[in-house]
């Protein structure tokens, strides 16, 4: 039997399953013309451990700023102490403690905006206004690397008030069974900014 990763918590299910069995999220509907059933309306409820996944995983600034955090602020204190504690090690404070303090804001900084950014893709799962999309575009986004791994880039558009807009969703485990261009998709966007939309369910 075909078994796919739920999008909500990657537990493995079933290919043909209307839900996961794990987190009782709803899983992506075949490949076509049909995107599935209709999301609830608003305020819904995502989930159980989806919002947590997003803020550890699935932020690539949160990840990078992890890394450029846990690198400054070792290298900081460290540097700091030996100054203090070793007779003319003034320079270690400057330099080392400088140096850490740099990595440190940056590292801060990027996980401040990855936050503000995975808040930005769960609002609209919570209260969104649904409408029907189409995949436009799948490819590798060469722009964002990680240990040598690009994420693929799902491209899609749909229609709000009478003008069309356009989203993009990243996944660094995409399924070729679970979206194509062409298919037909469900998209949630905020009405008073479409810009901020996703898929649902997610990829």
């Amino acid at each position: 039997m075909e078994t796919l990763n739920c999008p909500w918590c990657k537990q493995r299910t079933t290919e043909n399953a209307l839900e996961c069995r794990r987190c009782g999220g709803p899983l992506t509907p075949p490949i076509g013309d049909d995107p599935g059933p209709s999301p609830p309306l608003p305020p819904r409820a995502l989930p159980k451990g989806y919002k947590r996944r997003m803020f550890f995983t699935n932020s690539v600034l949160s990840l990078v700023g992890g890394i450029f955090l846990m690198v400054g602020l070792p290298i900081g204190i460290i540097f700091t102490i030996l100054g203090i504690t070793l007779p003319g090690m003034v320079l270690f404070i400057i330099i080392g403690g400088g140096l850490g303090s740099i990595f440190t804001l940056l590292g801060g900084g990027m996980i401040y905006f990855g936050i503000q950014e995975v808040l930005g893709k769960i609002r609209p799962y919570e209260h969104g206004q649904a409408t029907v999309g189409e995949v436009i575009d799948i490819y590798r986004d060469r722009s964002i690397s990680i240990n040598g791994r690009n994420p693929w880039a799902i491209l899609y558009s749909f229609m709000s008030h009478g003008q069309p807009f356009e989203g993009k969703e990243l996944s660094w485990k995409f399924n070729p069974k679970t979206q194509a261009v062409g298919n037909k998709v469900f998209v949630l966007f905020m009405p008073d900014d479409p810009d901020k939309n996703v898929i649902y369910p997610p990829v």
